[in-house]
């Protein structure tokens, strides 16, 4: 057996691609148990610290030409990394596991099954890599952790239960306060409401969009301002939003504008169609938002049943909702967002590292009681 005991070494390449919720979550935890870490993975190097500038983007791009290589052309790749005698390896993204070869004692944090339950909603072959991980996963059997219970249990509907660990690790949430950090986001006049995610037909922006134009409050003074980058979808939602009055997307906005806009908005909008976990619900939640939400899944998971819930594929009951939030007094607010802070009181970063450190401890602890042969072989 090689390496020290009680250690194990992450595959942080999800880093080297991506800034969104991910990154900041895994950064996050990976920062709070660099006692139980050995080393970190950008792809096949082992760096002391992330890497930045122009060698980020070589090496993000030399993971993704490996990763789709191993996916089309299994075979023609030989085996780089599979080391027989190394420490557990906890990956931050399912998709890193076609790089390394994958073992029992290994972790996997899987931030939703979407690409395999919904892969409509998602770039051309992305469905392809993540059904390659995840057949790999449900073949090494190794410990897995997801964001929410809703996730963990699309898995299990997909690979079964016959794993050594399946855990929910919420991701924290962390909150700027203070209002001198608030910056107007000047477009924005009157009461409005709020949608913050990327936009797309995944967040199902489309039918938000109509509900608000059936609702009239447009000529009430509403507005509904929109704020995310693009993926797949994003064109039709904005041509929706020029051809509706009172819809506006800002664009890129930065924290001190997003903070604005979360304090002064008068309910929070997203019956999206597929969430990991739903970070910008409970934002609103903190900021003192009512927010509208998909009912079932992991958005009212993190709300609970005092948030507007309603069906995301019914436009009248986005509607509806819309109206409600428009007329609902400052009492029943209120007590609506007490109770919906007391649901996601449950996701801070001293519970989220609680879990993460004790998983990683039991992979270790088995990796020094077991055999140390690989699971499953690229």
């Amino acid at each position: 057996m090689s390496g020290q005991p009680g250690l194990v070494d992450c595959d942080f390449t999800l880093a080297l691609n991506n800034r969104t919720g991910k990154f900041f979550f895994c950064g996050d935890l990976i920062a709070g148990s660099k006692d139980l870490i050995r080393k970190v993975y950008y792809w096949r190097l082992g760096l002391d610290r992330l890497p930045t500038g122009l060698i980020a983007r070589i090496l993000g791009r030399l993971a993704v030409v490996e990763i789709d290589l191993r996916v089309r052309h299994p075979r023609t790749l030989p085996t780089f990394l599979s080391r027989r005698n190394r420490l557990p390896i906890v990956f931050t993204d399912p998709r890193e596991v076609l790089i390394h070869d994958l073992r029992e004692t290994d972790i996997i944090l899987c931030h939703d099954v979407g690409p395999l339950t919904h892969p409509a909603f998602y770039a051309d072959g992305v469905e392809q890599i993540y059904r390659a991980a995840f057949d790999r996963i449900a073949a090494a059997k190794p410990h897995l952790l997801f964001a929410s219970e809703s996730s963990c249990e699309e898995f299990k509907l997909l690979y079964g239960d016959d794993f050594p660990y399946l855990g929910v690790l919420y991701p924290p949430i962390r909150f700027t306060s203070g209002s001198s950090d608030q910056q107007p986001v000047t477009s924005t006049r009157g009461k409005f409401f709020l949608s913050v995610g990327s936009l797309g037909t995944r967040k199902n922006q489309l039918r938000a969009i109509e509900a608000f134009g059936r609702t009239g409050l447009a000529e009430k003074g509403y507005s509904y301002v929109i704020c995310g980058g693009p993926e797949p979808g994003a064109e039709h939602v904005i041509a929706a939003a020029d051809r509706t009055p009172g819809v506006l997307i800002p664009g890129y906005v930065n924290d001190p504008q997003l903070l604005w806009l979360y304090s002064n908005a008068e309910g929070f909008i997203l019956p999206s169609l597929l969430e990991g976990f739903g970070l910008p619900a409970a934002e609103a939640i903190h900021y003192g938002v009512i927010p509208l939400l998909s009912r079932g899944g992991a958005l009212q998971e993190v709300a609970g049943p005092s948030a507007i819930l309603v069906d995301p594929r019914d436009v009248d009951a986005i509607a509806q909702g819309m109206h409600q939030i428009s007329a609902m007094s400052g009492d029943e607010k209120a007590q609506r967002l007490d109770q919906m802070r007391t649901s996601i009181a449950r996701f801070s970063t001293e519970k989220a590292l609680r879990v993460w450190r004790s998983v990683l401890s039991q992979a270790a602890s088995l990796h020094q009681h077991a055999d140390a042969s690989p699971s499953t072989s690229l």
